[in-house]
C-alpha cells in the first residue's frame, strides 16, 4: 500500500491509500475489483488511476498496469519495478517475475488475464514424460537448452477439449508446436518432409490466422487457429514476422515422444502482411470466435495442390512450355490472385519473386508476347534497359526461333498470335518506358 494525495475534479485534495502491488492469492476478494477497474474507486465513485502491479502466484501472472493517461511514464514505472526486483535476493525472484508484462489500463489487464486463461497450451497443462528421451530413436532438438519444455507434452485432456489440432506454446522468444500422431500415421511429420505455412481466412468478417504444419510425404496436416487481435496469438505472429521458425515436438497417442526438430521457412513477409491486414480487426466475443473457428475447420484454406505458378522450376525446354507458364502467370498477376498466393497458398516471398522472374525471363528468351505489366516487370528485372530495347530484342529472338527448323513446340496459330501480340505491345509502348509497375509482395492491406 502507498498513501497518495488525490486532486479531485471537485472538492479539496484528498489523501488515500492505494495498492502499488496486489497479491490476489493473499487477497482473492480484490481480484475482480482489479480486473473491472474499481480497485481504487472512492466513495463518490471517482477512480484514482495510479500504476500498480497485479500479482497472481498461482497463475504466475506478474503485470505492471499503467493507466492510459500515464502512458508517458511507462519507462520510468518499468525502471522502478526492475529496481525493486533487483533489491531482492536472487533466489527469491522466480523467472516469471523477471519477465513481467506491461499493459495499459484495466482493459489491458482484463485482456491479458483472459488471454492467459484461454491460451491453447501453457506450462501448467504440460506433463512430464515417464520414460527417458535420450534413446537412439528419439531425436530431440534443443533438449539441453530447453530441459524444462523438452521433456513435457500436453496432457490427454487437452486434446479432448482443444479447439485446435496443433498446440502452440511461446517460451521466451521460442515458438513450440506440439503435434500428436495416430497409429495409422506413425511416420508423419518427419523433419525432411515437413513445412510450416501461415494462412489467412476470413469468416463472417473475422480474420483467422491459420498456422498449418504439413508433411507432403505423409499427406498429413495439423492446424492452429490464431486470433490476431489476442495478445497471445498476436505474439506468435510477431515472432514469425521477425523470424519464421518453430520447434516441432511430435508424439503419439500413448504419450511417447517420437522426435523433435526445427522447422523454418522464408515466410516472415507473409506473417507481416497478415499482421498488417488484421491489426485493426474487431475483437470477437468468445462464443463468436468459437463459431468462426468451427467454420474454418470445416472448410480450411488448402495446404497443398494449388495451381498457382509460383514454384521453383527449371528453365523452359521450349517455347510451348514457356508460353503455357507465361499464360498461367498472367492469370495470377491480378491483385486478387497475388493476394491469394501470399495469404492463402502461403507462397514465400523469395519463391514468389524467383518464380516470376524465371517465367518472364523464359518469355523474353523465346520472344513471347506478354501483358504490359509483365513487360515492364522484365525491365525492372534488368532484362533490358527500357521497353523499346526489350521489344526489339524479343522480336528478333522470336523471328530467329521460328526460322530455325529445330522443334520449338509452337503451332502456326501460336506463331501468328504472337506476332500480333508483339505488334500491339510496340504500338502501345512505342519508345516510352512507361511507368514501372511492379507486382510484388506489398499487396494492399
Amino acid at each position: 500500500m502507498e498513501r497518495v494525495r488525490v486532486f479531485r475534479s471537485e472538492g479539496e485534495p484528498l489523501e488515500v491509500e492505494v495498492f502499488r502491488v496486489l497479491n490476489v492469492e493473499e487477497h482473492p476478494e480484490l481480484r475482480e475489483p482489479a480486473l473491472n477497474g474499481t480497485l481504487h474507486q472512492l466513495e463518490d465513485g471517482e477512480i484514482v488511476d495510479v500504476p500498480f502491479v497485479y500479482h497472481d502466484p498461482v497463475e504466475q501472472h506478474f503485470v505492471l498496469i499503467v493507466p492510459y493517461a500515464a502512458r508517458g511514464r511507462e519507462l520510468s514505472e518499468r525502471a522502478r519495478l526492475i529496481d525493486c526486483l533487483m533489491k531482492e535476493k536472487e533466489g527469491d525472484v522466480p523467472d516469471y517475475l523477471r519477465h513481467f508484462a506491461i499493459v495499459h489500463g484495466r482493459r489491458g489487464l482484463a485482456r491479458y488475464v483472459d488471454d492467459s486463461r484461454t491460451m491453447e497450451v501453457d506450462v501448467h497443462e504440460l506433463e512430464p514424460i515417464d520414460r527417458p528421451v535420450d534413446d537412439a530413436k528419439h531425436h530431440l532438438y534443443g533438449a539441453d537448452y530447453y530441459p524444462r519444455i523438452a521433456a513435457l507434452l500436453p496432457t490427454a485432456d487437452f486434446w479432448k477439449r482443444s479447439s485446435t489440432e496443433l498446440a502452440t506454446l511461446v517460451d521466451g522468444d521460442e515458438l513450440w508446436l506440439f503435434v500428436q500422431v495416430s497409429p495409422d500415421e506413425p511416420h508423419a511429420f518427419a523433419e525432411a518432409t515437413s513445412d510450416l505455412l501461415i494462412q489467412l481466412k476470413v469468416v463472417d468478417q473475422i480474420p483467422i490466422a491459420v498456422l498449418t504444419l504439413t508433411d507432403a510425404a505423409a499427406a498429413a496436416s495439423r492446424r492452429a487457429y490464431l486470433n490476431p487481435v489476442r495478445s497471445v496469438d498476436g505474439r506468435i505472429l510477431e515472432l514469425l514476422r521477425d523470424d519464421f521458425h518453430a520447434t516441432v515436438v511430435v508424439y503419439d497417442e500413448a504419450g511417447e515422444l517420437l522426435g523433435s526438430f526445427r522447422v523454418e521457412a522464408p515466410r516472415a513477409a507473409n506473417a507481416r502482411i497478415i499482421l498488417d491486414r488484421t491489426h485493426r480487426a474487431a475483437r470477437a466475443p468468445a462464443e463468436r470466435w468459437a463459431h468462426v473457428v468451427d467454420a474454418c475447420r470445416a472448410a480450411p484454406p488448402p495446404s497443398a495442390g494449388s495451381d498457382h505458378p509460383f514454384t521453383l522450376e527449371e528453365a523452359a525446354d521450349n517455347a510451348q512450355v514457356a508460353l503455357q507458364r507465361l499464360r498461367r502467370l498472367e492469370a495470377w498477376s491480378t491483385p486478387e490472385r497475388i493476394d491469394e498466393a501470399i495469404t492463402i497458398a502461403s507462397v514465400p516471398q523469395p519463391v514468389f519473386e524467383l518464380a516470376r522472374r524465371r517465367v518472364v525471363a523464359d518469355g523474353v528468351r523465346f520472344g513471347l508476347g506478354m501483358s504490359s505489366g509483365l513487360l515492364l516487370q522484365a525491365v525492372q528485372f534488368g532484362l533490358a534497359s527500357d521497353v523499346h530495347q526489350l521489344l526489339e530484342r524479343m522480336k528478333g529472338r522470336f523471328e530467329e526461333m521460328v526460322a530455325d527448323p529445330s522443334p520449338h513446340g509452337l503451332t502456326e496459330e501460336d506463331i501468328r498470335r504472337n506476332r500480333v501480340a508483339l505488334e500491339r505491345l510496340a504500338e502501345r509502348h512505342g519508345t516510352s518506358t512507361g511507368p514501372m509497375v511492379s507486382c510484388n509482395m506489398q499487396v494492399p492491406g
